[in-house]
């Protein structure tokens, strides 16, 4: 996304975004499967997913928890009881 848009082929009067179209599913699959989605874009952009592409930008997705892990990645002490040891992937 970021490379499309910085080497200038990016939509809109500043060619600033992407679009991302999701009109080829069903409507009903979107209001069920991915209400979040079809809502935001609807209040945010006056979108209608099942008619209309969303505008994006690239973006970063950010940790909201997870098992402890010491430096090394293996497991916290802490879980050790309740789960047999592990690493991330």
């Amino acid at each position: 996304m970021t490379v499309e848009i910085r080497e200038g082929r990016g939509v809109g009067p500043k060619k600033d975004h992407i679009y991302l179209h999701l009109d080829h599913l069903d409507p009903t699959m979107l209001h069920e499967r991915l209400p979040g989605i079809t809502e935001s874009a609807r209040v945010f952009s006056g979108v209608d997913v099942t008619r209309q592409p969303i505008p994006v930008l690239p973006t970063a997705h950010y940790c909201m928890g997870g098992i402890p892990r010491t430096i090394t990645g293996k497991q916290s002490d802490r879980l050790t009881a309740i789960l047999t040891p592990r690493y991330p992937a």
